[in-house]
């Protein structure tokens, strides 16, 4: 019987913290499998990572994963660096695993794990990057999959003479974090060339960066009347903590992380869709089919909608490009 594991036996199994177990989970170097409502990691998902890490000796160092603080209790700042799985991607570009490149993102959590326990599933190692480099890496063949929020024709443009097939994760509200109550009385992008407010904003690359970059392009507005332009945070987490803690009065980025810690309020924009792109010719490799299987299930849209708000109704939509 393939015995299961919670988290914390795994830290006690591995002697290392419970936080460290799931910033692995987290990373996808670690598997887990949903029980109920509960995280659990099977006996073989543990002999695959000791596997994949060397001869088991090799245990993660408490220092180079990830931590995650707390902000009164409710909003977690994951410290993930753009590119925190590259050690490990040339073993999955050459073995019968996925590379998939994207933010840090329920969504992608939630695919990451189906695909643990799926009967055609194959391993998947999420390498945290942003939109553009996301794209740069699938062009260069670093990874199987990007996660890109961009319209059709921008991402056709960074990944040129391949083709390419779009398949819609979900669709999300891109808009302004701002404090409760919205005390400055914000209402849209031109606010934040206002003398009295100071942004967080997203690193270049970034889908906020770049949907803020085109609309100030757009209006003939400088970057250098933007208080707080310059300060680049990676993590749409992260940039509504800044407002949380009072370090800037409003940041660009999507719904989901302004309601995670329950002290902003949100300004909606713009509804945009969460694609992953694939090179086409790939969706009849090994692998690809479970991911599109999982994602179309309504089992999927059904959790993803519970868990996170996100509008499924495109949920599983495949374009070519």
């Amino acid at each position: 019987m393939n015995k299961l594991y919670t988290a914390q036996e795994i830290a006690d199994k591995l002697q290392i913290k419970k936080t460290t177990v799931y910033e692995l989970i987290k990373r996808g170097e670690l598997y887990s499998s949903k029980v109920g409502k509960q995280l659990r990691i099977s006996e073989q998902q543990l002999k695959q990572y000791l596997e994949r890490s060397g001869s088991g000796n090799n245990m993660p160092d408490q220092n180079a994963v990830s931590s995650a603080s707390t902000l009164n209790g409710n909003l977690q700042i994951p410290e993930l660096p753009p590119e925190s799985s590259l050690l490990k991607r040339d073993y999955l570009l050459h073995s019968s695993g996925l590379i998939l490149c994207g933010q840090f993102s329920p969504a992608l959590e939630l695919l990451v794990s189906q695909m643990s326990i799926h009967p055609q599933g194959i391993p998947v190692l999420q390498s945290f990057m942003n939109s553009y480099n996301s794209l740069y890496s699938l062009y260069f063949k670093k990874a199987h999959i990007a996660c890109a929020s961009l319209d059709p024709e921008h991402i056709r443009s960074l990944v040129p003479g391949v083709r390419l097939s779009l398949l819609c994760l979900y669709e999300y509200s891109i808009g302004l974090y701002v404090p409760s109550g919205n005390p400055l009385k914000l209402s849209g992008l031109m606010d934040f060339a206002r003398k009295d407010i100071k942004i967080a904003n997203r690193e270049k690359g970034s889908t906020p960066r770049i949907y803020l970059d085109q609309f100030l392009f757009s209006e003939k507005i400088s970057p250098a009347n933007i208080s707080g332009y310059h300060t680049e945070l990676v993590s749409d987490i992260s940039t509504a903590a800044a407002i949380a803690t009072h370090k800037a009065d409003s940041a660009l980025g999507e719904e989901y992380a302004a309601h995670q810690s329950g002290l902003l309020d949100f300004i909606p924009l713009q509804t945009l869709p969460m694609y992953l792109v694939m090179e086409t010719e790939a969706l009849s490799q090994p692998g690809f089919s479970a991911l599109l299987e999982i994602v179309r299930s309504e089992d999927f849209r059904t959790i993803l909608q519970g868990q996170t708000g996100y509008d499924v109704t495109r949920t599983g939509e495949l374009l070519s490009l």
